[in-house]
């Protein structure tokens, strides 16, 4: 008996013959394979970068590295998994996959993302819209009383958080439609849900035979440019839409993007990114709705609000000349505005368009990752927040100190490392105080309004004293000794070292002085007195426009 994908498949399709690029000897052989198959150059182009070599070859038309890497990401087997160039790639291929011009129909709720129905007029196929609720709202039951009855009904889109309202559907609303059209294939587009509260249905997709997921990279993890999605399904599901992609759908620098941006140590960046920018969503709703332009402010899962204003064509022409670009969505309400939250200081920009004002402080906060040879560390900090505070190092003693200069530093930081742990802590250590260096120095910027100075501290028996200036100029000197070589995997002998590393990194003069029986106090007090030290001399004072310095300039 055929399945449900194969009854719903365009004869066509079923028809092709899946690729086989990929010559055999590469699997058998990998990297070191002789590929005298694709007619490629067998020259590297004439680029620089790391990410230049290799271009003068076809990428694999579906990576095993990244796909893998999305399947753990999104809790399947890469069997259900198919990569495409964003999700708009995904819903392009199942609509040629299934949809056969002028005899089968897609369903869309209305209104949702325009892209459902441009793909379907594309292809020829009939759309049936079903308008969403008052409030916007998705409701199966008339969903599913409207589609009963059509003829050559092959798919039934659902936006879940939906754009551009932004309203969540509870999975049990996706899984009650599925249940009720078993002859339709469901596709859930998950693209925000990140953003939401509600849980994937990516897992569900994997063992139904009428229900598709769609995910990607582009909102959450920041890779728009690099355009790469994937479809959620039942493996023969899954291998038949497959067939209606393009032999190498995936530029290798894409792949290389999106397997950099999944490695799991900048995982935690991507984490507090998303939370910001939650936070900064539900900041803007009430200061926009306060606007005297503003009729209504809908916020749910997505990372942007969907707003209705009075004179839309008059607030286009402001946007426009202050050079704000926002979506005008007339199709979905009157004065229909869709406005992505962006960064702080963009976010600020946008509520005095609007007329709301907002004090805004030059934002203090900087994210780097720095890879070599021994260690790949991703670090985040923000000098005007206190939390979130997570460290990762490998080094569980080191972890407690970086915590504690974050915590008596009054700043958010963000630190994991994947380093070579097998040698010694030598270079997790070194490596991680010259990034935290390095970020807490591009967080500073031009230094403005600063108290540039700071601290002494007693610990029990022991007393550090941190003296530090944020002068531009670094020097490091260090007034201590360790008899124990180790605390814990901590070697002691590094405590110097990482105040020489953060002086050199945060172009700073650094003085260390401690003194005590203990060393575990010792360090512990070293550690907590350069947080106590970094509070002082990083806090505002004074004119935020002026350097702390006669020189006007530091």
């Amino acid at each position: 008996m055929s399945s449900l994908a194969e009854r719903l498949a365009r004869p066509e399709i079923l028809a092709l013959e899946p690729f086989d690029i990929a010559a055999q000897a590469n699997s058998a052989f990998g990297p070191d394979a002789i590929k005298l198959d694709a007619n490629e150059n067998p020259f590297s182009p004439l680029s620089d970068g790391p990410l230049a070599a290799g271009l003068n070859r076809y990428p694999e038309p579906q990576p095993a590295r990244l796909t893998r890497a999305l399947a753990a990401l999104y809790n399947v087997v890469p069997e259900n998994l198919v990569v495409t160039r964003g999700a708009d790639d995904a819903i392009d291929v199942l609509v040629r996959a299934f949809c056969r011009a002028g005899e089968d129909a897609v369903a869309i709720p209305s209104p949702t993302f325009s892209a459902y129905a441009h793909f379907a007029r594309l292809q020829g196929a009939r759309i049936i819209s079903v308008p969403l609720g008052s409030e916007f709202e998705f409701v199966p039951a008339d969903y599913v009383a409207a589609l009963r009855d059509a003829p050559g009904l092959k798919l039934a889109f659902i936006c879940s958080p939906n754009n551009p309202t932004g309203n969540a559907v509870a999975p049990e609303q996706v899984l009650e439609v599925a249940d009720r059209l078993l002859d339709t294939i469901v596709v859930l587009d998950e693209a925000y849900l990140e953003f939401a509260s509600v849980p994937s249905l990516a897992a569900e997709a994997a063992k139904r035979p009428n229900l598709v997921v769609l995910k990607t990279l582009s909102k959450a993890f920041g890779l728009a440019g690099a355009r790469v999605g994937c479809a959620i399904g039942n493996p023969e599901l899954i291998a038949i839409a497959a067939r209606a992609l393009p032999p190498y759908p995936l530029p290798s620098l894409s792949v290389e993007a999106a397997m950099a941006a999944l490695a799991p140590y900048r995982r935690p960046i991507h984490e507090e990114r998303i939370a910001r920018i939650i936070a900064e969503r539900e900041r803007m709703a009430p200061l926009l709705a306060a606007s005297p332009i503003v009729r209504s402010v809908r916020t749910g899962g997505g990372n942007f609000l969907f707003l209705q204003v009075e004179e839309p064509q008059v607030l286009a022409e402001k946007l426009r000349g202050l050079g704000i670009r926002a979506r005008f969505r007339p199709n979905a309400a009157p004065g229909g505005v869709r406005l992505t939250i962006g960064s702080e200081g963009e976010n600020a920009v946008a509520l005095a368009a609007f007329g709301v004002p907002a004090a805004s402080a030059p934002d203090r906060r900087a994210e780097l990752v720095r890879e070599t040879k021994e260690t790949k560390i991703a670090v985040a900090v923000d000098l005007d927040r206190a939390t979130p505070r997570r460290i990762e190092t490998g080094v569980p003693f080191y972890d407690h100190m970086l915590d504690q200069v974050a915590a008596h530093g009054e700043f958010s930081l963000i630190l994991t490392c994947a380093g070579d742990l097998d040698i010694d802590a030598h270079h997790s250590v070194e490596d991680c105080a010259i990034a935290l260096g390095s970020a807490l120095s591009r967080a500073l910027g031009e230094r403005r309004g600063i108290g540039r100075f700071g601290f002494t501290l007693p610990m029990d028996e022991a007393q550090a004293q941190v003296l530090i200036d944020l002068s531009g100029r670094p020097y490091s000197r260090f007034e201590g000794s360790f008899e124990a070589s180790h605390i814990g995997a901590y070697p002691t002998e590094m405590t110097s070292h990482v105040f020489r590393s953060l002086a050199d990194s945060m172009n700073a003069a650094i003085h260390v002085k401690v003194e005590g029986e203990n060393d575990h106090h010792k360090t512990e007090a070293c550690f907590k007195a350069f947080g106590r030290a970094l509070r002082q001399a990083v806090r505002h004072e004074g004119d935020p426009a002026l350097a702390p310095s006669t020189k006007g300039v530091l």
